[in-house]
Parts: structure tokens; C-alpha cells; sequence
């Protein structure tokens, strides 16, 4: 007898647990009635214009759907701001379906499309459920009017437009007249209700900042009940106004790393759906490394061709997204003469010609460049100064006769320039002007020159010969400044007239 009742009484659970499955997985058939068309676009071939969802929803309503008005479908699309079909996500296409009591989503694309002789079509279609946002039909074809003839040629069609006539309806031929629609009550993979949008802002800060989070409930079949929303094990306060945007704050972890919002809704029966996931939030604390790096530091901003702008390169030492940058170019006092600052990536490149924030060309002297940077986490940061070098005027030159006898002149030289000389050469003329003698050289000139000599004596002499000693200077420096002296008379340096002593005061006692 016990036997028997454990017989009946395994039935029993096992006949509940089979109508339990049933419950909590219901599959409802639904009759497909009304489908909403995403435009396959307009398009001219050979001046005829060629409504493709026209062709469409007259074939669609032929096979007795009814389809939702373009203007109606284009609003609540323009609404929510979306141009194309990659912007349709599964939160938008049920609530597509909830707005506009519609079944089915149908949209495709027209990959081919040619008049002529042979005219061709290639096309694809496919239905989407307004519920689950699965996809319940999906088919393509290709077409040419060569297709319909026979081998005598008989029955080509020729015409564009019946092309697309006929192409269309054996495209939509068979489409489903039911849809499947399975609630799991046990399950939260389709839930009732929606998160259209949830996002942190800002979505990267520093440890400790405080972030504000938004999240956009949309309510598919059901009402909600609850909202809670938690990162880490901390839970978000949230607030709305209008039941469908949720606000609140929260203060970001301290250790770098990304953290997920983690969101539970409630239905009026008290059911509880999860999201994970639904939005990233990204703690940085490091600074940004860059730096600076310059072929050269020393520009003449003259305009000669020669060193006019000078060059430098900024370098992110870290991939990392940057907030803005500024650049700055100070002289020695710390006083901004020129600056530039900018939002986002780096420029590859900076060019600095020698002028101020007035573009008025800088006087001659030391200064300094630097480049400071903001990433998006609000971290600063700045590279080391970095010394530039500006040198627009040409090196000032005196030349003396300090000694000359009948083998050579002893040339003195004085003289004074921001950078370093580069070469030199100079040139001595004889009194009849003949070049008597020629020195050059890398780097800087010597204080005395030593020249070498020829020339008759002053008594072999013509009264005509008689003239003074000449040269020519040309001395460029490492800035690319450039002078050049022709043909000036050597003269001896003038002697320093020395006062004399003055006598000393003599005191006379006088008693």
C-alpha cells in the first residue's frame, strides 16, 4: 500500500513539475498584424525615381498585414534621434513595438540595382520580433531580366520596374503569418522592463571624485516596481521626477581600476531582473607622462631662410585619452610671450617662428618652452622648461692693424654675438689693392691674425700706390646670421689718452 502511494505521489510531483515548466515557460503564439518598414531608400536610375518601400508595403499589404504609416514610423524615429539601422538596439525595437502596437520590424538594404537591356536587382529582407528583438524571418535575392527568358529568348523582361515588381513578391513570398513569443517566468533574459541608458558622468575621474549616474527605464509589457543601482557594494540613492530617468551620486573608489554599475528592477509582482554591466566607470590617479623633444634649439627669425622657426615634438610616454594642453613659451623673467592650448589629442608637431601672442618678433635671448596636459580624469601635469635660444642679429665685428712690417700685419679682432661662430674668412688688399693675403676658419676667429706679406716698401712707392691697407670680412654664425664687410680701410686702434697724475694736496702746518 505504501508503495503504491509513493507511485502515485512521484506522478503527481513529477505531472506538477511538468505543468510548473509550462507556466514558467508559456509560449504564446501571436498573429503577425501589424509591421512597421524601415525605409529601403529612393533611388534614380537613369532619371526615373524608384520608391523601394513603396514596392515593399504594397506587396506586404497585398499578403494582408497591415504596415504603419512612414510619416508615423519617421516620427517616433526623428523623436529619439535615429538615422539609421545600426542605431536600433533591442531596448528601442520594443519600445518601437509597445509605441506603435506593432509586431514585426521589417527593414533590408538594396545591394544591386541596374537599368539597361538586362536590368538587375539584389536585395535582402528580414523580420524582427517587437518583443524579444529576435529574428523571425530573413531572406535575399538576385534578379536579372535574363532569368524569366527562355532558351529562344522568349519572356525577358526588359523593364526595370517590373524587374523590381516581380523580384519583390517572390522576396516576400511565405513570410510567417504567427510569431512565437516564449515568457520565462523563471528567467530574466527577456525582461519587461528596459534600461534604455545608463551612464556614469564623468565616466573617468579620480579616486574619491564624485560621479553622477543617470538611468533611462523603459517599461516594454509591465510596470516597475523598484529600482535599486549599486557599484561595488556600495547602493546609488536614486531619485526621479518623472518615473522613467533616474538620477543620483556617488563617490568613485579610490583604487585605480574600471568598475561596473549593477542595476535590479522589480516588476508589480515582485519579480527581480538583474543588468549587469550596464555602464563603466573608470578610476585613474596617474598623471600623464610626456615630454619634449627638439632637433634643434636656436632660432634666427629673420626671415633669411636660415633657422626662421624652430620645431618640437610632443610624446605621450602612455596611451591615454587627454582632457586639453597648453602650450607655453616664457622668457627669463617667467613673462608668457607666446602660448597656444588646445582640446584632445596632442598635435604631432609645434612651430614656433619668433613671435609673440601679437606676432611681433621677440627681442634676442633666452627662453624657455614647456607643455602642460589635462586627461580626461582631470590629472595635470607639465614637462621640464626647456631652453630655446633666439639669435635674429648678426655677429658685430672690429678689425685693427696692430703691427706691420715688411713680412706681415698683425690683425686684431674684437668681436661680439649671442651664439657661436660658425666660420669666418677674411680677406687683405695691398696698398694698390691686390689681395695680398687670405685667412679662413671653423669656429672662432683668433683674437690676432698673423698675415703674411708682400709689398714694396713705402720709397718704391708710386704717389699713385700710395693708398691705405683695405680687407674684406665675411663671418656667419651657428644661428645662420651672416655678415659681410667689403673692402674698409685698416686703421691702427686708437690709443688711450692717459690723464695725468694729479698731484697730491700738501698740508702746511702752520702754528
Amino acid at each position: 500500500m505504501k508503495k503504491h502511494l509513493f507511485i502515485v505521489a512521484a506522478i503527481l510531483v513529477f505531472s506538477l513539475h511538468g505543468l510548473s515548466d509550462r507556466i514558467l515557460a508559456a509560449d504564446n503564439v501571436v498573429k503577425i498584424k501589424r509591421i512597421a518598414l524601415m525605409p529601403f531608400d529612393t533611388f534614380t536610375v537613369e532619371d526615373v525615381s524608384i520608391d523601394m518601400t513603396r514596392f515593399i508595403s504594397d506587396c506586404l499589404i497585398k499578403n494582408e498585414f497591415e504596415v504603419i504609416s512612414q510619416d508615423i514610423l519617421e516620427n517616433f524615429l526623428a523623436k529619439r534621434r535615429i538615422r539609421r539601422t545600426e542605431f536600433l538596439d533591442k531596448s528601442t525595437i520594443r519600445e518601437m513595438g509597445t509605441a506603435l502596437k506593432a509586431n514585426i520590424l521589417m527593414l533590408g538594404s538594396v545591394d544591386l540595382l541596374k537599368d539597361g537591356e538586362n536590368p538587375q536587382i539584389a536585395m535582402n529582407a528580414q523580420m524582427i520580433n517587437c518583443f524579444d528583438s529576435s529574428v523571425v524571418w530573413a531572406s535575399s535575392i538576385s534578379r536579372t531580366g535574363d532569368d524569366f527568358a527562355t532558351f529562344l529568348g522568349i519572356g525577358r523582361i526588359t523593364s526595370l520596374q517590373k524587374l523590381i515588381g516581380i523580384t519583390v513578391e517572390e522576396l516576400l513570398t511565405n513570410l510567417p503569418s504567427t510569431v512565437n513569443i516564449i515568457v520565462d517566468m523563471g528567467s530574466s533574459s527577456i525582461t519587461p522592463i528596459e534600461i534604455g541608458y545608463a551612464g556614469f558622468f564623468p565616466y573617468l575621474l579620480r579616486g574619491g571624485e564624485t560621479t553622477h549616474v543617470s538611468i533611462e527605464v523603459k517599461e516594454i509589457t509591465k510596470k516597475l516596481r523598484d529600482i535599486r543601482a549599486f557599484l561595488l557594494d556600495s547602493e546609488i540613492d536614486l531619485k526621479t521626477k518623472d518615473g522613467r530617468w533616474y538620477t543620483g551620486t556617488i563617490s568613485a573608489p579610490f583604487i585605480e581600476g574600471v568598475y561596473s554599475l549593477k542595476i535590479y528592477v522589480s516588476d508589480r509582482w515582485n519579480r527581480l531582473f538583474s543588468v549587469n554591466s550596464a555602464a563603466n566607470l573608470t578610476v585613474h590617479n596617474s598623471p600623464p607622462e610626456v615630454t619634449l623633444l627638439f632637433q634643434k634649439r636656436l632660432i634666427s627669425p629673420n626671415n633669411d631662410g636660415i633657422n626662421d622657426y624652430i620645431q618640437f615634438f610632443p610624446e605621450l610616454l602612455k596611451a591615454i585619452t587627454l582632457k586639453s594642453w597648453r602650450v607655453e613659451i616664457t622668457d627669463k623673467d617667467g613673462n608668457i610671450v607666446r602660448s597656444e592650448d588646445g582640446f584632445g589629442m596632442l598635435p604631432t608637431i609645434f612651430f614656433w617662428r619668433g613671435e609673440n601672442n601679437q606676432y611681433i618678433t621677440v627681442k634676442d635671448g633666452i627662453y624657455f618652452c614647456q607643455l602642460f596636459v589635462e586627461d580626461k580624469a582631470s590629472n595635470r601635469t607639465s614637462t621640464a622648461k626647456e631652453k630655446i635660444e633666439v639669435d635674429k642679429t648678426s655677429p658685430e665685428t672690429t678689425v685693427f692693424l696692430s703691427e706691420e712690417n715688411e713680412e706681415s700685419l698683425i690683425l686684431s679682432i674684437e668681436i661680439k654675438d649671442i651664439s657661436k661662430i660658425a666660420d669666418w674668412k677674411v680677406v687683405v688688399y695691398d696698398r694698390t689693392g691686390a689681395e695680398a693675403g687670405k685667412l679662413e676658419g671653423k669656429g672662432n676667429l683668433p683674437a690676432t691674425i698673423v698675415c703674411p706679406v708682400k709689398e714694396k716698401s713705402k720709397e718704391d712707392l708710386s704717389p699713385e700706390e700710395e693708398r691705405v691697407l683695405t680687407y674684406s670680412l665675411e663671418v656667419r654664425d651657428i644661428a645662420g646670421n651672416r655678415l659681410q664687410i667689403e673692402k674698409q680701410p685698416l686703421k691702427y686702434p686708437e690709443s688711450k689718452v692717459t690723464e695725468p697724475e694729479k698731484k697730491k694736496d700738501e698740508w702746511v702746518e702752520d702754528f
